[in-house]
């Protein structure tokens, strides 16, 4: 006689029991409202003052509406240093996302040294973006600079490289050395993901003949995609927000061809005093990190649905 499965009834919540949904709303209301709190105040205040001609010092602010954002928009400056801030974000995003994977997926193996290999690879996450900085600029002088000596050491180069004197050098630089920066992190968030893989789906596809790349494409790069969307918001964030290495190794120059949008922000508020213009500058490259993180969202959802 077989065996008939009854459906199992539905759990009836009690007379006065809080829903699941409502009760974990309810633990994160807490830190929700802190963290509201803090930002509502400041994103409100420098708004406010986007929105009227602020000197640093000046006793009375004039109104001015929109004209702030006008001249942000149609500043000789805004083009280049947006596509240059675009470049680097993408840069940075894209070498992150790269060495933290290949890194991960090292790691994921078991061998001897693997422990040690971690620790050492916590370390340049531990620097701040000024240590990060000093770091580079001391690796990279031209002058002094150990690179420049180990490539004419070994007869790469006949004389010292002035690396700081071409824009886009010091762009790759700057993209490299944050870069190294934030891919410990994109390594641990990616290795944690591959420990939930199910070792099982791997074994069944090297049964049906899948080899490495295959499997890496149709089992491992799929269960990951959670994991690339936040580390490409995190590194395309960072990489927007770059301003210490800026601040220590060029100041923007040689000319403007590091001038990125944080960079000009800081210049137009700090050095030519102009705190209207300033926060329109922040508040573009605000609307402008949100489109990308939303766009990141959609792209990877429709990945996920395909």
């Amino acid at each position: 006689m077989s065996a008939i499965s009854l459906p199992r009834p539905r759990s009836r919540r009690r007379r006065g029991e809080v829903p699941e949904s409502v009760f974990g709303y309810g633990l994160v209301a807490p830190a929700l409202l802190v963290t509201l709190a803090l930002l509502a105040y400041p994103l409100g205040y420098s708004f406010w003052v986007s929105l009227h001609d602020v000197t640093l010092g000046a006793a009375h602010w004039r109104w001015v509406g929109l004209d702030n954002y006008r001249d942000v928009l149609s500043d000789p400056l805004f083009k280049p240093a947006l596509l240059r801030t675009l470049l680097f974000a993408f840069a940075v995003t894209v070498v992150t996302l790269a060495v933290g994977l290949g890194f991960a997926l090292l790691l994921d193996d078991d061998f001897r040294g693997r422990n040690l290999l971690r620790g050492i690879l916590i370390i340049p996450w531990s620097l701040s973006q000024v240590m990060l900085a000093l770091t580079f600029g001391w690796i990279f002088n031209s002058t002094y600079g150990p690179l420049n000596g180990l490539l004419k050491q070994f007869g790469v180069i006949d004389e010292y490289v002035a690396w700081f004197a071409d824009g886009k050098v010091v762009m790759g630089i700057m993209a490299l050395g944050l870069a190294w920066n934030l891919a410990p992190l994109a390594t641990l968030l990616f290795l944690s993901a591959l420990q939930t893989v199910p070792r099982e789906l791997h074994k069944a596809a090297l049964v049906d003949g899948a080899g490495p790349l295959r499997r890496f494409a149709l089992i491992t790069l799929p269960w990951l995609r959670e994991t690339v969307l936040i580390v490409t918001i995190l590194a395309a964030l960072n990489g927007f927000l770059v301003f210490a290495p800026i601040y220590i190794l060029t100041g923007g120059g040689p000319g403007t061809d590091t001038t990125l949008l944080s960079w000009w922000g800081y210049e137009t508020g700090f050095r030519n005093l102009h705190l209207g213009e300033s926060a329109a500058i922040f508040y573009v490259m605000t609307v402008l990190v949100g489109a990308i993180a939303l766009l990141t969202t959609w792209a990877l959802g429709r990945s996920k649905d395909a």
